[in-house]
């Protein structure tokens, strides 16, 4: 008897590696630590642009709405924070 998809075992959806990952983040942050450790998890690239320099919580704020870090970006799509970031990994 063939098995059907009843019978098979349950596999751990597979989300697509986005292809442009950004997260703005403060250095210290331990929620920016976990988002990052999600993503090195997964061996997802991403690029992480860190306060300080050019980047302040006024230009976070600007671009996310938000006034905290970490801030993350997938192909262009606010995720939001590390607790976003989770749930969407786990939908």
């Amino acid at each position: 008897m063939d098995p059907t998809p009843n019978d098979t075992p349950s596999r751990e959806r597979e989300i697509a590696m986005p292809l442009d990952i950004t997260l703005l983040t403060r250095p210290g942050c331990p929620h920016c630590e976990r988002a990052k450790g999600l993503l090195d998890e997964r061996g997802w690239l991403y690029e992480e642009i860190a306060l300080g320099g050019d980047l302040t919580m006024d230009s976070v704020r600007a671009i996310s709405g938000r006034s905290t870090v970490p801030q993350i970006y997938m192909d262009g799509d606010h995720i939001g924070g590390a607790d976003d970031l989770a749930q969407w990994l786990a939908r």
